[in-house]
């Protein structure tokens, strides 16, 4: 199997997909080149505003291209100190077909749309409260699925692993 981020490296701008393309995530972290090795999937970060302060913590699931080490996608989900409602957050690269939103599931099923709420210089973002139902399809999947279209309306998907996810959410619970 060829590494997703070959196939990927077009898919950066989003722009440049021709027909449907599933992408399989296989590293993550946050900024700069992806790790060589296999690691977790899941990254726990916690950090607080203060010294006293409450802490909020979050998981965060990234792809890279490999040629660049660009952010391809990155998904997190941050449990705020207040509220203790956990809530996701998807970054995709600029140039996708925003109206079409992003689709999100496990291993097929489960799907909902989350629209993307705001877009900058490192890419565009979609958001949304975590429901207990997703979160449970979380813990028991093998797959995290994001459906983003490209400017031309054509699909491109993500495939992240759901490996260590259950335990990286128990951290920060």
């Amino acid at each position: 199997m060829r590494p997703i981020f070959y196939v990927a490296a077009a898919l950066a701008a989003l722009g440049a997909a021709t027909g449907s393309t599933s992408v399989a995530a296989q590293t993550n972290g946050q900024g700069g080149a992806p790790p060589q090795q296999q690691q977790e999937h899941w990254i726990v970060q916690c950090s607080a505003a203060a010294r006293e302060g409450p802490i909020d913590c979050s998981i965060v699931h990234g792809a890279f291209i490999t040629e660049t080490g660009r952010l391809l996608t990155q998904f997190t989900i941050r449990v705020p100190a207040d509220t203790r409602q956990p809530t996701i957050s998807i970054q995709t690269p600029l140039s996708p077909f925003l109206p079409a939103g992003i689709t999100v599931d496990v291993d097929g099923a489960n799907g909902s749309k989350l629209e993307y709420q705001t877009c900058d210089a490192n890419g565009c973002y979609a958001g949304s409260p975590l429901s207990d139902d997703f979160l449970q399809a979380m813990f028991r999947g093998q797959k995290l699925n994001l459906t983003i279209q490209a400017l031309n309306k054509q699909p491109v998907k993500i495939a992240l692993e759901l490996t260590g996810f259950t335990t990286a959410y128990r951290k920060i619970q």
